[in-house]
């Protein structure tokens, strides 16, 4: 068996699709043992309306950086 920081320096090596399976593998193995589901996260108004400003300001610079 290995240790946990040996897996995850292995899983650096993989390549983003070998890593979005790999965690759609270990999320259908979580579901599949009925463990306790984490808590939802709440976020407050503020910190939404800002997430979203970020989110114009990025699109409006890569629209720019595109002109």
């Amino acid at each position: 068996m290995r240790t946990l920081a040996e897996i995850q320096a292995e899983i650096e090596q993989l390549t983003a699709g070998d890593k979005q399976r790999l965690l759609i593998f270990i999320a259908a193995k979580l579901r599949s043992e009925g463990g306790p589901l984490p808590e939802p996260r709440k976020f407050t108004r503020e910190q939404m309306d800002a997430w979203i400003a970020d989110d114009v300001a990025d699109m409006k610079a890569l629209g720019d950086q595109a002109a």
